[in-house]
Order: C-alpha cells, then sequence, then structure tokens
C-alpha cells in the first residue's frame, strides 16, 4: 500500500507539472493543487483494494492521470491537446505490451475498444456538432483503457451525466449567464462516466434503470 501512494504522490507530482505547462495561469492556484493530490491518492488507493496487484491496476492507475490532467486543461482553457491523447493512448499500449507474455490478456478487445471510442463519438461530432475531436479522442483513450465491454457504456454514461448536470443547472438557475454550448467543457463527464465504470462496472446503470423505474 505504501507503494501506491508514493506512485499516486508522483503521478500528482507529474499532473501539477503538466497544468503548468497547459495551463499557466493556474499553477499557483492552491486548490487545484490539493484536489490534484487528493484525488489522485484516493483513486489509485481504491483502484488497488479493487483489483489488486493486476494488470488492470497498472492501467488505471496510468490511466488517472491523464483524465484529470485532460479534465481540468479543458475545464480552463475549452482546449483537449492532441499530445495528451497520443500520449495516454501510447502508454496504455505499452501497457499492454509489457505484459504480453505474462499474463493472457484479451487485447482485441482493447483494440475493438479503441475502435468503438473513436467511430461512435467520431460520427455525433460530425452529425450533431455536439462534440469535439478532443472530446473524441478522450473517448478513444477511455474506451481503449476498458475495452470493448465497457466501451459503449461510457459514452452513454457520460451523455447521461451531462444531462442530469445540465437539468440541476436549469432547475436551480446556477450560471443562469453561462451559454452551455460553447462554455462548459464536456471532458469532464467522459472522465467521471470512465472511473464510474471502473468501480462499478455495469452496476451504476442497474441502479440508474432502478431509480428511473420509479419514478415512472
Amino acid at each position: 500500500m505504501e507503494y501506491i501512494i508514493i506512485i499516486s504522490l508522483f503521478f500528482a507530482h507529474l499532473i501539477n507539472k503538466s497544468l503548468c505547462v497547459f495551463c499557466d495561469r493556474e499553477k499557483k492556484n492552491l486548490y487545484n493543487t490539493f484536489f490534484i493530490y487528493i484525488i489522485t491518492v484516493v483513486l489509485s488507493v481504491l483502484i488497488y483494494l479493487k483489483f489488486g496487484i493486476s494488470v488492470e491496476c497498472v492501467q488505471y492507475m496510468v490511466l488517472i492521470p491523464f483524465l484529470i490532467i485532460i479534465s481540468i486543461v479543458d475545464y480552463y482553457t475549452i482546449y483537449v491537446y492532441d499530445i495528451t491523447i497520443v500520449s495516454g493512448i501510447i502508454v496504455q499500449g505499452i501497457i499492454f505490451l509489457a505484459f504480453f507474455n505474462i499474463v493472457q490478456f484479451d487485447y482485441i478487445n482493447h483494440i475493438f475498444g479503441l475502435l468503438i471510442g473513436f467511430i461512435i463519438p467520431y460520427i455525433i461530432a460530425k452529425l450533431t456538432k455536439g462534440l469535439g475531436y478532443g472530446d473524441v479522442g478522450l473517448y478513444s483513450l477511455c474506451c481503449f483503457a476498458l475495452g470493448n465491454n465497457y466501451g459503449f457504456y461510457v459514452i452513454v454514461l457520460s451523455f447521461i451525466l451531462a444531462f442530469l448536470f445540465f437539468i440541476i443547472l436549469y432547475i436551480t438557475k446556477i450560471f443562469k449567464d453561462v451559454d452551455i454550448r460553447k462554455q462548459i467543457p464536456f471532458t469532464p463527464f467522459i472522465s467521471l462516466s470512465t472511473i464510474l465504470i471502473i468501480f462499478t462496472e455495469y452496476n451504476i446503470f442497474n441502479f440508474y434503470y432502478n431509480l428511473l423505474y420509479k419514478f415512472i
């Protein structure tokens, strides 16, 4: 456990350094620094407790820093840098290759996940203009890490979370002067849906359907 905490603290340090590069005006924000360290350590420990020493533990622990930095930078700049997406996909690929001869692993499942994470959001982006290409890239990264079994659910859950968020904004009249279509980034919803899928798998959808059934 001590090693997991040390590794997560190192990841948090890298995230803060990256934030200084991609979002310079926020580099002295103590709130961001505190949030990054806490959320990185907590999520890393929870991943270790759930998966133990395994391929999933390694790939998800490495995925978390990318989710955090991409979401924070997008929040402040409404922009997703290609280098963060490409680097994340490359790192995940390296992890898969590193474990190729060590454990049995369904690599085809993750390749199909990458295709699903790219094709479906790309079509949505082209048809509706509701997604940016940075969002498509993050979907690709997340679905590649999670695999084909959960890739589609990440896409669906992210839209559900965004819809619920917008409903809350509308009901509470918070941020009434904000243009939702232009000023609210979508990557935090993708990241949150990925994290929820990692920890709950399909159970989050069972909870949602049961809750929806009660109201209907």
